[in-house]
């Protein structure tokens, strides 16, 4: 187990060891889960990324779909939400 800091601009940094033991390399991505104490990163791959956010988007439209919601209902949801700003 390691402790870290977290710097002034909220940056932290993954120990040596760790990132040596994870081939961990300049650029990786992450995402972050975190609840009210504890976070959680999780390494991803970009081919992984795509793969999830392809997956999402079919959510997505199988959801509009499912509830007859069209591109222009989309537009209109955007121009409201960006005029109550």
């Amino acid at each position: 187990m390691d402790v870290i800091t977290l710097s002034s601009k909220g940056q932290l940094v993954v120990p040596r060891n760790i990132r040596e033991e994870m081939g961990l390399e300049k650029e990786d991505k992450f995402v972050v889960v975190h609840d009210k104490n504890s976070i959680l990163l999780k390494r991803i791959k970009r081919e992984e990324a795509k793969k999830a956010m392809l997956k999402l988007l079919d959510e997505f439209s199988e959801q509009f779909k499912k509830n007859k919601i069209t591109k222009k209902d989309v537009e209109e949801a955007i121009r409201e939400a960006r005029t109550r700003k």
